[in-house]
């Protein structure tokens, strides 16, 4: 009898896990018939060395306080306390660096976040194209996030985090709020699945114009087995797609972690939107790379992540995570 109640119970977990998943499906089908001005690009940067380095995946994956970012749901997951610091090497003169802080309670988790794009100087140029600038501006993004996730039932976890954004650029301001949601559902050992819409944000003006963050909508799962004391794996795969560009994306990921000390990454990005077709991405931009260091509570990542397409070439992330019980 106790094995038949058991097995009753892990039913109407997953009826209800599968529901909550459905309806946020339901919900991403209305985002998705959208139609928006983008702006705010410095939020489509992924965050954390380590997702960086597994393909810009981690929407079923995503560890430390980095997840707040990826799936609010995951706040859930690791230890009590942990601290996440990124900075992130872009254009020539810009970079993104962030703050990242969870609280886990068991039964629900908080969370927060701060994240900083400096856009560096600009030059201005006159309209007939002088080779000498005529000035520079500078242009800044930054946003405040604060999470809640709470585990429904056992295996089902469902996340939010309530943000607000603030954009400089030149002599302009604008601000707005906005949200992200988030859920998780383990069918079993090892394996998660989940979903997440992030940046879904009411207007934004700059001198008199109007655009929104980039809402970027993720579907994904996770999978992860340890051999060995010393040896585990995991993998992510995660599908991508942000409607007010029509971008979707593809992004594949796997870690190997050895000895409980070095963790080597790699991932692939397979997809990208180029004149209404979707293409394959290249290969000088389809691979990314990255190590990870781990000493008791403190951890160190760095990833390596072409954008040739771009013309941005190689980028560069750096993470540093503490984690307290």
């Amino acid at each position: 009898m106790w094995k038949s109640l058991k097995r009753s119970n892990r039913k109407r977990n997953a009826g209800i896990g599968l529901s909550a998943g459905a309806l946020l499906l339901v919900v991403s089908g209305f985002v998705t018939q959208l139609d928006a001005s983008q702006g705010y690009a410095s939020l489509k940067i992924a965050a954390g060395a380590r997702e960086a380095a597994m393909g810009e995946a981690g929407v079923a994956g995503a560890t430390s306080a980095t997840a707040i970012r990826w799936n609010p749901s995951l706040l859930l997951d690791g230890t009590a306390v942990e601290l996440s610091l990124h900075h992130s090497r872009w254009l020539v003169g810009t970079s993104q660096s962030a703050f990242m802080v969870k609280r886990n309670f068991g039964r629900f988790a908080l969370g927060g976040e701060v994240l900083y794009f400096d856009g560096g100087n600009i030059e201005l140029r006159d309209s007939i194209g002088s080779p000498d600038p005529s000035g520079t501006y500078d242009f800044a993004d930054l946003s405040f996030g604060l999470g809640f996730a709470a585990e429904v039932v056992e295996g089902t976890r469902i996340g939010i985090t309530g943000r607000y954004y603030y954009e400089r650029l030149a002599g302009y301001y604008g601000h707005t709020w906005g949200f992200d949601a988030g859920f998780n559902y383990s069918p079993f050992k090892g394996m998660n699945l989940g979903f997440s819409v992030t940046d879904f944000a009411f207007d934004m003006h700059l001198d008199g114009a109007g655009f929104k963050p980039p809402m970027t909508l993720r579907i994904g799962g996770k999978y992860s087995h340890l051999w060995h004391d010393n040896l585990g794996t995991a993998f992510n795969l995660d599908y991508m797609y942000r409607p007010y560009d029509n971008e979707p994306g593809l992004r594949v990921g796997i870690e190997t972690n050895l000895l409980k000390t070095l963790s080597l990454r790699a991932g692939a990005k397979l997809l990208y939107m180029e004149d209404d077709e979707i293409k394959l991405v290249s290969p000088s931009e389809l691979l990314t790379f990255g190590v990870g260091l781990t000493h008791n509570w403190i951890s160190l990542d760095y990833a390596i992540v072409p954008y040739n397409r771009l013309d941005l070439g190689l980028t560069h992330r750096v993470s540093l995570n503490l984690e307290f019980d």
